[in-house]
């Protein structure tokens, strides 16, 4: 299988390019702004960190999109790198971002529930960079990331917005923040978008372009009004169960529903484009890495409109991006095929702002796809998160840390582990190349390829003790579970 590619002219320099970079900043960067704590030739002046909730990856409409979801992104994007199998390590709003800035698995960093507050232990990429004399500045909206849940540790700036600072709302507080920036310092900026997290509440404009004709219910929205969370971001009329866990709206309302999610997209495309055409300093002079926290089930598995309680790639399989600037000694251009995961991002952002990256973390740096030789590839992981209707999830029997859904990708190949579960229900295998979709289980316990991710999966657990070096409780009775321990 072709794990990468890039453009012909980009991969014959690929290699000398790198070799410049190694020793020399590039760029336009002088000894004046250059970081007071860089050792590494790889440290940039303006690092950038977009990221977007709820974002499945196959609504970007250069992923193959029937509608122009993305046409900023996809301008943006496809002149860096693309990685077209990136993983979520969870698809619960604060564990994953707790993940993509610490760059540990959710046992690990033991944020776990969406008010988890991250442990001091953790190392965490905000406070490196400021160490190492970065501004740093976050501005984030969703309820969720308030500084209660430590995330803000380490920003000198930390601009909270709730669910009802949409899109453009989010853009022009970026903006008003950004403008006051002296473009001579070094900056770390992460920048998180509510839309479109339920409810969807597109323009009435792009709402009737992306389903044209369309008159029936909820012709221009899905959900209570702007901003709403929990059961309130649902329509009254069919609650959140009625919405998520048993929904019997007619096919043609369903898709509908799946347009205006799709119409939501267009409008964070439209304000990110606003923010990048009128961000200082000017984009060329950042380097970019964007995502998604998770992705959005859509309908698949019979599970509509919400995220995080299965292990389905619908909810996981997110955008991931890195793009230098142009002239940049390692720009490049090309989409990467292996499995990555977010957990990636704090490696590869460390480098970029030339900081040392912790030693014990799992996730591993991506900017060796610049250099034009691709690493091993790596199995991924992911787990469930806690679910607010136990009742509902099916097939899942504890409700508890140690019952989530775990799951791990090696290549083709994913295992979905359901603990507790009875011996011929336990596990479950997908050949992902053959069946993308996730319907066909082809589980056997002599299946070779389901005896080697069993062992995986359970090395991963086996190592995911959290930064205190031992094993929750919850984690040990997944392990107990697995067979792994006896005590």
């Amino acid at each position: 299988m072709r794990r990468w590619s890039l453009p012909r002219a980009a991969g014959v320099a690929a290699g000398i390019a790198v070799a410049v970079a190694l020793g020399c900043r590039g760029g336009d960067e002088t000894p004046g702004n250059e970081p007071a704590g860089a050792t590494s030739p790889l440290a940039r002046s303006h690092v950038l960190l977009i990221t977007v909730d709820t974002l499945r990856a196959d609504t970007l409409s250069f992923a193959g999109y029937d509608r122009p979801t993305t046409p900023f992104l996809d301008s943006l994007l496809t002149r860096g790198l693309y990685f077209e199998r990136a993983l979520a390590p969870i698809a619960r709003t604060t564990a994953s971002l707790a993940s993509t800035l610490s760059g540990l698995y959710p046992q690990r960093h033991e944020v776990r529930r969406l008010w988890d507050r991250l442990p001091e232990a953790v190392d965490w990429l905000p406070e490196l960079a400021r160490e190492a004399g970065y501004r740093t500045i976050a501005i984030v909206s969703n309820h969720i990331l308030t500084r209660e849940r430590g995330l803000d540790r380490g920003f000198e700036v930390y601009d909270f917005g709730d669910d009802g600072r949409d899109a453009r709302a989010t853009t022009a507080a970026a903006l008003a923040v950004l403008h006051e920036i002296d473009p001579s310092e070094p900056t770390f900026v992460w920048i998180h978008f509510i839309d479109p997290h339920v409810p969807y509440f597109p323009a009435a404009e792009t709402a009737r372009a992306f389903d044209p004709g369309y008159e029936g219910p909820y012709a221009q929205s899905f959900g209570g009004k702007p901003g709403s969370i929990g059961r309130e971001a649902y329509p009254a009329d069919l609650g959140k169960e009625g919405a998520v866990f048993r929904n019997a709206l007619p096919p043609r309302v369903n898709e509908h529903v799946r347009r205006l999610y799709a119409a939501d997209v267009r409008a964070t495309d439209d304000a990110i484009r606003t923010l990048l055409e009128d961000i200082e300093p000017p984009l060329d002079e950042w380097t970019l890495i964007f995502a998604s926290d998770h992705g959005e089930d859509l309908g698949e598995h019979d599970y509509h409109y919400d995220h995080g309680d299965y292990v389905w790639n619908p909810g996981l399989h997110v955008p991931l991006a890195l793009v230098m600037p142009e002239g940049d000694p390692l720009a490049r251009a090309g989409r990467v095929e292996d499995w990555v995961s977010l957990v990636d991002v704090m490696p590869t952002l460390a480098e970029l702002l030339g900081v040392e990256v912790p030693a014990d973390i799992d996730g591993h740096s991506l900017l060796p796809y610049l250099s034009g030789a691709a690493p091993a590839a790596r199995p991924v992981f992911a787990e469930s998160g806690q679910s607010f209707h136990p009742g509902l999830i099916r097939g899942r029997v504890n409700f508890g840390v140690a019952g989530r859904l775990r799951t791990v990708i090696d290549g083709r190949w994913k295992l979905v582990w359901t603990p507790g579960q009875t011996p011929e229900r336990e596990f479950a295998l997908y050949d992902l190349e053959a069946d993308p979709a996730e319907q066909h289980d082809i589980h056997a316990p002599d299946h070779p390829e389901a005896a080697r991710l069993r062992e995986l999966l359970r090395g991963w657990l086996r190592d995911g003790a959290a930064p205190s070096g031992t094993p929750s409780d919850a984690d040990r009775r997944a392990l107990r579970a697995l067979g792994y321990i006896e005590d």
